[in-house]
């Protein structure tokens, strides 16, 4: 009698062990305040929150430029969407595709505009590169354009200036003013 007594005991005790356990586990679970935003960035006139978006646009089944990036908000009404780390690639099968990365940006689905802003480099396959704050894509126009300072580095060659337009049809940069040049070694002059 006095092993089954212990037998009793012993597994009395097991079960308030794991019953404890149990609650430890429990307790230590349960939320205290409200629950964590599940993406920091969604606006309070928000009317949809995405995360990994890719979204290209097309003319004739033909791609014109695409735009990646990790997080995105749209406003259905404003028809407008603000997207975060964004990589655009704007299709150009002449002079070749150029890529352009900015920590923020807007889409402005009305008017056919992606403004792109915080440390925006754009690339074309050449390697030559433009550095600026912020830049505006006019889909209509076909034009990047800023009025911001901008750096440009092509090979040998380094321009800053204030404000740019970039016409993607034609392939031709202007820089607007204050517009300085840098010739690096071994550059000939005509």
């Amino acid at each position: 009698m006095a092993n089954w007594f212990s037998a009793r005991i012993l597994l009395a005790g097991f079960i308030l062990l794991l019953t404890a356990l149990l609650v430890v586990l429990v307790v230590g679970n349960i939320r205290s305040g409200p629950p964590e935003a599940i993406l920091d960035v969604v606006r309070p006139d928000a009317d949809l929150a995405m995360q990994k978006i890719n979204y290209t646009e097309t003319q004739d089944g033909v791609r014109k430029w695409s735009l990646r990036a990790d997080s995105a908000t749209h406003d259905f009404k404003g028809k407008v969407a603000a997207v975060e780390n964004i990589v655009m690639v704007i299709y150009d099968p002449q002079r070749g595709d150029i890529s352009v990365r900015a920590k923020s940006g807007r889409f402005d689905m009305a008017k056919g505009v992606v403004t792109l802003r915080g440390d925006v480099v754009l690339q074309n396959v050449s390697g030559q590169s433009i550095y600026t704050e912020r830049l505006d894509f006019i889909d209509a126009k076909n034009q990047l354009r800023t009025d911001e300072d901008v750096k440009v580095l092509a090979g040998n060659i380094d321009l800053t200036g204030t404000g740019m337009r970039y016409d993607l049809e034609l392939g031709k940069l202007t820089i607007l003013s204050s517009v300085m040049a840098e010739f690096k070694d071994d550059v000939e002059l005509p």
